[in-house]
Parts: C-alpha cells; sequence; structure tokens
C-alpha cells in the first residue's frame, strides 16, 4: 500500500495530472486524455503533444500505473492503457 505521504505528491508523469488511488488493485490511475497510441497529453482537438507522435485522435485513453512492493511503476511506457468515454 502506497503511504498518504507519498499519493499526496504524486501526479502523472505524461499530463502531470491528479492520480487517484486504487488501494484494492494497487494501481494509480490518470483519467486525463492521453493519446492511444504513445500516451502523452493530447490538446482540444486530439492531437498528441509528443513531438515525435503528433498523431490526431477522437479516441483518448486514461493511464493506470502499477504498485509494486509499495513503490509506484511510474513509467508511460508501462502503463496500462484505459479506454475513455467520449
Amino acid at each position: 500500500m502506497v503511504s498518504q505521504e507519498l499519493l499526496d505528491i504524486l501526479a502523472c508523469p505524461s499530463c502531470k495530472g491528479e492520480l487517484q488511488y486504487d488501494r484494492q488493485h494497487d494501481t494509480l490511475t490518470c483519467l486525463n486524455r492521453h493519446c492511444p497510441f504513445c500516451g502523452m497529453p493530447v490538446d482540444d482537438s486530439g492531437v498528441c503533444q509528443d513531438s515525435e507522435c503528433g498523431k490526431t485522435s477522437t479516441t483518448f485513453v486514461g493511464l493506470r500505473y502499477r504498485v509494486e512492493d509499495d513503490i509506484p511503476i511510474m513509467l508511460i511506457y508501462e502503463a496500462e492503457k484505459l479506454p475513455l468515454s467520449p
């Protein structure tokens, strides 16, 4: 279980957004809009803000980060991509 002290300072490494902690599944989730291809944030028109990706999409994902031995694994490329409702 992640300490409250750590939860208070953690943010999504992709968009710097708020993370929701699921104690039952020991995961941290960001529900902001991210690119389904690379996981980086997208702008209001759906364009990925990563200069190497830059793809446009009409579907977006949230990111779920796992926790192992009380240590959040905050690597964007290892995050689970969760479909977001439009």
